[in-house]
């Protein structure tokens, strides 16, 4: 059910909106906020996401929601959207800040997680009333608030032109911690990342270096999900493999029914997680 907030009401984020220099007057909401005082990490990157950015910030959003940290995104396709699915998927609180209102099917492709994201308590936030459809110019605004509810954040995945960067720079603008996931030299997806890097942000590994800007010591909270049992896609390919005996690719294909694009990307998620390792001959096993 959606519900309008101004700034008279008792849930309104003042403490976290009232820094920007045009804060919205009105939040239209479906879901959850994050109640003041909770931790909360801001996850953002490309569209145009590798498996490996993707496989990263859906364990980085799951680890960070272990940790009893709200994980804010834009809900965009690519890494936004991993970040929002990792929290649901360990039945943790995520928020949405959309550029368009909050009945606005969009994008389609994440209808099924919009279900799951407010079923695992999180929400939905925009400053722009039902029925408003997306346009180009309400994403800078979308990343403003992004930047504002947020404690840190981090670039998983940034071309030299992204959204992501926008956001970073607004972040920096308000204080808060920016940390980037490093790749690839030369690989497009993570030039912006590097040159993040290069101007002082923080690297970023793990969910403990997200934990460690925001203050959190990872020994205090409820634990991360890396000893926990692998699920969805990433279950199947884990239980498929073997942890004396190496498994390749084609047939992690045949054991499972899975595509190959599918199949690569949970290796990349196990492999973050510690679940699997690859051996010299380019197999894997369970750990």
């Amino acid at each position: 059910r959606q519900r309008q907030m101004c700034i008279r009401d008792s849930a309104w984020p003042g403490d976290a909106v009232g820094v920007l220099q045009d804060p919205p007057c009105a939040l239209f909401v479906q879901g959850a906020l994050p109640a003041p005082g909770l931790a909360t990490a801001g996850i953002v990157g490309t569209r145009d996401a590798t498996p490996y950015g993707s496989a990263f910030a859906r364990r980085l959003g799951a680890d960070l929601a272990a940790a009893g940290v709200w994980v804010v995104s834009g809900f965009a396709l690519g890494i936004d959207g991993a970040a929002h699915e990792g929290c649901a998927t360990a039945g943790g609180p995520t928020l949405a800040v959309l550029g368009c209102g909050v009945d606005h099917p969009y994008p389609t492709a994440h209808l099924d997680l919009r279900d799951d994201l407010l079923a695992a308590g999180g929400g939905l936030v925009s400053e722009h009333p039902p029925g408003v459809e997306p346009r180009k110019h309400h994403f800078p605004r979308r990343n403003r608030l992004v930047a504002a509810l947020i404690q840190a954040l981090v670039v998983v995945e940034a071309p030299e032109r992204s959204g992501a960067l926008i956001t970073a720079r607004l972040a920096l603008d308000l204080g808060r911690d920016i940390l980037a996931v490093p790749g690839n030299v030369g690989q497009r997806a993570r030039a912006g990342c590097h040159r993040l890097l290069r101007e002082g942000a923080a690297l970023c590994e793990s969910a403990a270096d997200v934990l460690h800007a925001i203050g959190i010591d990872a020994a205090d909270g409820p634990g991360l999900l890396l000893r926990a049992e692998p699920t969805g896609e990433a279950g199947l390919v884990w239980r498929a493999l073997d942890a004396a005996e190496g498994v390749d690719s084609g047939a992690l294909c045949i054991r499972t029914g899975l595509a190959p694009e599918v199949i690569a990307a949970a290796l990349v998620e196990l492999e973050l997680a510690g679940r699997a390792k690859r051996t010299l001959t380019g197999a894997f096993l369970r750990t």
